[in-house]
C-alpha cells in the first residue's frame, strides 16, 4: 500500500512539471510564425482538387473535394470517372461509375426550324458527340413496347452464350404471347431465336431468350436492369423481356442511348439491317419480314426497332446514316399509327439531312 501512494505521489509532481514546462514553451513562442507541421500538405494544396463537374455543375457524393474556382475564362475540366466493382456474382469488368448529376446535352439549335412531329414524344440524337440535336419530350418516361427486345438481346450477348445451341419451346412460352412464329413443343436455336426477337418482334422468342439464359427468367430481367443502369440510362426500367407490359419504360433520350450501343455489337447489328431472314425450327422454316420499314425506303438505316401496344401507342427507334456527315439516332414514341410512325421518321431523317444538317458539323452546309 505504501508503493502505490509514492507512485500516485510522484505521478503527482511529474504532471506539474509537465504543466509549467508547457507554460515556459507558450510563453517563448509568442509572436513567432507557426511551421507547418511535417507531412501535412500546404494550406493551397486542399484547395487545389476540383470536385467532379458535369455540364449541369459541380455533382455531390462520396468522395467528391471542395469546388475550386476558376480563373475567368478558363476550361473547366470533368475529372476521369470512377470504377466502381460490378453487382455480386458477376464476372463483367468494372464498370465506368456515371456522375450523379450528370444530365444530356441539348443543343441550342436557335432559329432554326423545328421538323413538324406529331408524335407523343420523340429525339435525334448524336451518338458520337452524345448531344441531342432536337427533342420532344425527350426526358419523358413512357411504356416503349417491343423496343425492350434490344435490350434483351443485349443482355443475353453480354453471357456469349452458344447461339447454335437449341431449346423447347413451351407452353408458358406461347401462353398470351400476341405475336409468335413458334409452336410448342418446337426444337429452335438462340440465333434463331434472336432474329425472331429482332426482325420480326416474336414475344414467345424474347421469353425464351431470358429463360435459356441460364439465369431463368426473373433473374433476366434483373440483369436487364443493372444493365440499363451500366449504360446510365437513369429513366428507363423493365418487368419482363418482351415488351407486352406497359411497365417497361423509358426516355426518348434512353431509347436512342440504348439502340447506340446496342448498334455497337456486331451481331445485334446485323441482325437489325436484315429486311428479311428465313427463320427454322427442327419441324419447319418461315420466311419472316423486318417490321421496321425504313430497311425498304430510300434512307440509309443501319438499324432499329419498332414496338406496338396499346399503352404505348406505335414506336420505332432506328440508326441512320448521313453522307460525310456520320450517325444518327432517331426515337418517335407514341405516334397515332403504323404508317405515321415511319412518316414521322421520314420526315425526321429529311430535316436532318436539310436544315439540321448543320448541328452535327458546324462546318457542314445546310443544303
Amino acid at each position: 500500500m505504501a508503493y502505490k501512494r509514492r507512485v500516485e505521489r510522484g505521478a503527482g509532481w511529474s504532471g506539474l512539471a509537465l504543466a509549467l514546462a508547457a507554460v515556459g514553451l507558450f510563453l517563448l513562442g509568442i509572436g513567432r510564425v507557426p511551421t507547418a507541421i511535417p507531412g501535412a500538405p500546404p494550406p493551397a494544396a486542399a484547395a487545389a482538387e476540383p470536385a467532379s463537374v458535369t455540364d449541369a455543375g459541380p455533382s455531390s457524393g462520396v468522395g467528391a473535394a471542395a469546388t475550386a474556382t476558376p480563373a475567368a475564362g478558363a476550361p473547366v475540366t470533368a475529372p476521369a470517372a470512377t470504377a466502381v466493382a460490378p453487382p455480386a456474382g458477376r464476372p463483367d469488368a468494372p464498370l465506368l461509375a456515371r456522375p450523379a448529376s450528370d444530365s444530356p446535352r441539348i443543343l441550342d439549335i436557335g432559329d432554326i426550324r423545328r421538323p413538324r412531329v406529331r408524335a407523343a414524344a420523340g429525339i435525334l440524337y448524336n451518338p458520337r458527340t452524345e448531344e441531342i440535336l432536337w427533342e420532344r419530350r425527350g426526358l419523358d418516361q413512357r411504356p416503349i413496347a417491343s423496343i425492350t427486345k434490344v435490350m434483351t438481346a443485349l443482355v443475353l450477348l453480354d453471357r456469349a452464350p452458344d447461339l447454335d445451341r437449341d431449346v423447347v419451346v413451351s407452353r408458358r412460352d406461347v401462353r398470351r404471347a400476341s405475336t409468335t412464329y413458334l409452336r410448342r413443343g418446337e426444337r429452335v436455336t438462340l440465333d434463331t431465336l434472336l432474329h425472331l426477337a429482332l426482325i420480326a418482334s416474336d414475344n414467345v422468342a424474347a421469353r425464351i431468350l431470358a429463360r435459356a439464359s441460364g439465369w431463368g427468367t426473373r433473374r433476366f430481367v434483373k440483369e436487364m436492369n443493372v444493365k440499363a443502369a451500366a449504360l446510365g440510362l437513369e429513366g428507363t426500367s423493365f418487368v419482363e423481356p418482351s415488351g407486352l407490359d406497359e411497365r417497361n419504360v423509358s426516355t426518348p433520350y434512353d431509347v436512342a442511348r440504348l439502340l447506340a450501343a446496342a448498334s455497337e455489337v456486331p451481331a445485334i447489328a446485323r441482325i437489325m439491317r436484315k429486311g428479311t431472314h428465313r427463320a427454322r425450327t427442327d419441324r419447319r422454316s418461315v420466311n419472316i419480314r423486318n417490321t421496321n420499314r425504313l430497311l425498304r425506303s430510300r434512307h440509309a438505316i443501319r438499324g432499329g426497332k419498332t414496338g406496338y401496344i396499346s399503352e404505348a401507342g406505335f414506336c420505332l427507334t432506328a440508326l441512320f446514316e448521313l453522307p460525310e456527315a456520320g450517325p444518327v439516332v432517331l426515337v418517335v414514341l407514341g405516334a397515332g399509327s403504323n404508317a405515321g410512325r415511319f412518316t414521322e421518321a421520314g420526315r425526321l431523317i429529311d430535316w436532318m439531312s436539310t436544315t439540321g444538317r448543320s448541328l452535327l458539323d458546324p462546318e457542314l452546309p445546310a443544303n
